[in-house]
């Protein structure tokens, strides 16, 4: 089985070629594997450094980090992790179903239940 670290570096090749990555971008990316265990802070680290210097060797134009990170989503999504947005939609359902059982339970003269904690 291929690991994360060159599910990451596969992608943003195979999908894009060999092309321009800041490296906020890629720390970005990677500090999010290292966070959810998927890669090691070392692992981290060296998928940084070989990613820079496989794009400072490529040498291609720059503008391409949407097309890398369309890339990315795609293989995020592959390995079960859930985007912001994902999240947030997900968020903004639950949000909409709390209302209606809230508008459903004082229609009926339930007892409403008190509104769960939210995390975020």
């Amino acid at each position: 089985m291929i690991s994360p670290r060159e599910a990451v570096e596969q992608a943003i090749f195979v999908a894009v070629g060999a092309a321009s990555l800041t490296r906020d971008r890629a720390q970005a990316i990677v500090d999010d594997l290292v966070r959810r265990g998927q890669m090691t802070d070392e692992e981290g680290r060296l998928t940084v450094e070989g990613l820079m210097a496989r794009v400072r060797a490529s040498g291609e134009a720059q503008g391409l980090v949407g097309k890398i990170e369309g890339g990315l989503n795609g293989l995020m999504r592959e390995i079960g992790i859930a985007q912001r947005d994902d999240i947030a939609d997900v968020d903004q359902r639950i949000a909409e179903l709390e209302h209606r059982i809230r508008l459903l339970e004082e229609a009926s003269g339930a007892t409403p239940a008190p509104p769960a904690p939210s995390d975020g």
